[in-house]
């Protein structure tokens, strides 16, 4: 059994940034004289509110997964596993965005912005990546006390 040190700290802080993320747009855009903003539970016209389903369903796996991570302590290979899997999720994310920003931006008339709301699904990626590291340094450090028995 690991004990849980810091990794814990950044998959929480990781869980927090996501489903912060999950109320704010990521991109803003003007058409026609309207304005129209795309996230995962502000899509559409402003003030109207529309769910992007392929976008909350991402945000709802990276935040299960990690939150389910914070429980897989007594296994350090599954929890990396999870941990992996979670960063590779929330990357397939940010590129869903970023290809969505190039299928709005290519229409003509279209002034489209990016929202500073943006950085919270790259921070919570970079805390996945630290505990990712935490989690190999623990390993490292079974391993090598398992080495000294």
């Amino acid at each position: 059994m690991v004990i849980q040190r810091i990794q814990s700290v950044y998959l929480l802080i990781a869980v927090i940034l996501m489903a912060v993320f999950a109320f704010f747009p990521a991109l803003s855009f003007e058409l026609g004289g309207r304005n129209f903003v795309y996230g995962a539970l502000e899509a559409g016209k402003v003030g109207v509110t529309h769910v992007d389903p392929l976008m909350l369903m991402l945000i709802i796996l990276i935040v299960f997964l990690a939150i389910v991570d914070i429980f897989l302590f007594k296994n350090l290979q599954r929890q990396m596993t999870v941990c992996f899997v979670d960063i590779i999720i929330g990357l397939s994310m940010l590129v869903a965005i970023a290809i969505q920003a190039f299928i709005i931006g290519n229409r003509d008339g279209v002034s489209l912005t990016w929202q500073w709301y943006l950085i919270l699904p790259v921070l919570s990626i970079i805390f996945l990546m630290l505990a990712h590291k935490a989690m190999s340094k623990d390993k490292k450090m079974l391993r090598d006390a398992d080495r000294l028995r």
